[in-house]
């Protein structure tokens, strides 16, 4: 008895210290942000956090108005390079539609299943003020029942809507 006792109780501690197998990929936050828990709790509407998104990029959450606290009526997702010094990806969430209109002079896209919109920056191609390449543009869609707008003059079109589609 005492030796089953014995047995049970190394298994219970092996079980305890050995981390699981599966584990969810860890969001990188900087400048002590809010985190997307807290925003879930704190939002009335769906929130769409993409799930593809490469392991050095961190993510900074801003949230809107400002001064308020508890009830969060948008806020962003900005995601940055690993040193914190470009904003690669942003993307503002807010329930419902947009007043914007959303299809002029747009591409029309396919994001899970919903009609979105890309729209490419005027200057795409060009050399920045940093001399830097500008790419990207602005896509926007509406996804269970939350509109998204998601910008990008650093990170290409194709990139933009794998993460948009990864988006859950």
């Amino acid at each position: 008895m005492k030796l089953l006792f014995i047995r049970l109780l190394v298994v219970f501690i092996l079980i305890q210290n050995i981390p699981l197998i599966v584990q969810a990929k860890e969001i990188k936050y900087n400048h002590e942000s809010i985190t997307l828990s807290e925003i879930k709790r704190k939002v009335d509407f769906n929130v769409v956090v993409p799930q593809n998104i490469p392991n050095d990029w961190t993510l900074e959450i801003k949230t809107y108005p400002w001064d308020e606290k508890d009830k969060i009526t948008n806020f962003r997702l900005h995601y940055m390079d690993s040193d914190d010094k470009y904003l690669l990806i942003g993307i503002e969430q807010s329930k419902g539609s947009s007043n914007k209109e959303m299809n002029i002079n747009a591409e029309q896209v396919d994001i899970n299943g919903h009609k979105g919109f890309f729209v490419e920056w005027g200057n795409s191609g060009e050399l920045d003020k940093k001399g830097e390449i500008v790419t990207g543009g602005l896509l926007r869609w509406i996804q269970e029942g939350t509109y998204v707008e998601m910008e990008s003059s650093r990170v290409s079109r194709n990139k933009m809507l794998e993460v948009a589609r990864s988006m859950k």
